[in-house]
């Protein structure tokens, strides 16, 4: 048998840059930005202190419960995270988390505080608690109103909110269920809105923070006709700049890091209030630092991360960029999305869109050529990368496909 070849150490790193990783792995860099996942820590989630004040203290108000919606990519998830860190500290609460998809139920959703006063749901009887905190209230129901769950679930196999109200109205907790704009039955987002009714009524502890990408809280409620009164709809609009710069200095502070001004200048100016980008350029900023044994980021490192970022962002933002954009006769697709991109309002006219094109190709563009290639940019459903809103006026269908052109526009060209 032929001998196993070795690398050294040396040609591991010219490979596969080993090197680099291991002293952007040892930073914790990618623990203090954090573009990837939810924001789990208070001291991490800069700008938004108004924001958890406001919604804390109605989650501490009796018979008071929470929507929290907006667009994706401002920080909802996040927030909804260190809104459940202060609430906790200030009292004593069972936290539940239900991370939501297509197939989920009403039913599914509350599951697990179901389970938690006995109902267990995924088994064929009434089950034994293992929270002491909940021992006694466990047993409180745990014969004829556990039992009526479960049974109630296997002859029908749903739930009506007044039975689960009943079930769990005793705990004292707080529920978050996130992303609940996935939740593909109206009518069970209906069942969730009446049970956060139901429970107000009963002047219950248990507390519900619903959170999920919206433009208005009667989406995420099926438009719910009495809840409004004890649900406070939370709408969490984009950042502000200074809000986002705030961002970039907590970070470096606690890496000891320096950013360029022009270079924080750059990274706010490109995020168009999403701190998901945010939080994505500074991060691939500080890693090409850090692999340079270097604490000062210059513009050089910014144009170096700006394509890792490019690599890094969303897939459907990529796959909509490139459907859109892809042409084997002209370049004109994409000078016409890369234009709608500098244009700094939400929605804009077709004069507007006209304007950009021509500041940045220089060239005259006539009404109709430019209706002749917004035939396949545009949609009304929103399926294209360009939506009509009215006649004649546009936006992007995702309103974060401007930050990611704009970091396409800007980063360093491939050798």
């Amino acid at each position: 048998m032929a001998a196993r070849s070795k690398l050294s150490i040396p040609s591991l790193d010219r490979l596969f840059g080993v090197e680099a990783e291991r002293k952007i792995s040892e930073s914790g860099v990618r623990n203090v930005f954090t573009p990837h996942q939810p924001i789990s820590e208070a001291t991490l989630l800069s700008g938004r202190k108004d924001e958890i004040k406001k919604v804390a203290a109605t989650l501490n108000t009796p018979g008071q419960h929470v929507l929290l919606y907006g667009e994706r990519g401002v920080g909802k998830s996040s927030l909804a995270n260190v809104c459940s860190l202060v609430l906790g500290y200030m009292k004593d609460l069972k936290l539940f988390v239900k991370r939501c998809d297509q197939s989920d139920t009403f039913e599914s959703i509350m599951q697990a505080p179901l389970s938690a006063v006995g109902a267990d749901l995924s088994l064929t009887g009434v089950t034994e608690t293992v929270d002491n905190k909940f021992a006694a209230d466990a047993k409180l129901i745990k014969g004829e109103r556990a039992e009526s769950v479960v049974q109630a679930y296997q002859k029908h196999h749903s739930l009506s909110p007044s039975v689960v109200a009943e079930a769990i109205q005793g705990l004292e907790a707080l529920m978050v269920v996130d992303e609940a704009d996935a939740i593909a039955n109206s009518e069970d987002r209906r069942k969730l809105a009446e049970l956060i009714k139901l429970l107000s009524d009963a002047g219950s502890q248990f507390k519900m923070m619903v959170v999920g990408i919206a433009s208005t809280g009667a989406e995420l409620t099926a438009a719910h006709p009495s809840v409004q009164r004890c649900l406070r709809e939370t709408k969490l609009g984009r950042m502000s700049n200074p809000e986002l710069k705030q961002i970039v200095d907590d970070g470096s502070e606690k890496l000891s890091l320096h950013f360029h001004p022009k270079v924080t200048q750059s990274i706010v100016a490109l995020s168009a209030g999403f701190p998901h980008f945010t939080q994505l350029m500074a991060l691939k900023c500080a890693e090409e630092a850090i692999a340079e044994d270097r604490t000062y980021i210059e513009e050089k490192h910014l144009k170096a991360a700006l394509s890792s970022a490019v690599q890094d962002a969303e897939g459907t933002l990529k796959r909509a960029y490139e459907d859109a954009t892809r042409s084997f006769g002209t370049q004109m697709y994409e000078e016409i999305v890369s234009a709608a991109a500098t244009i700094t309002s939400e929605e804009f006219n077709a004069a507007a869109l006209r304007e950009a094109i021509e500041r940045r190709t220089g060239e005259a563009m006539s009404q109709g050529s430019l209706n002749n290639y917004l035939q396949r940019l545009v949609s009304v459903d929103g399926s294209r990368i360009m939506q009509r809103t009215a006649k004649g006026v546009y936006r992007l269908s995702d309103p974060r496909m401007a930050s990611y052109v704009r970091m396409r526009n800007m980063m360093e060209p491939p050798d």
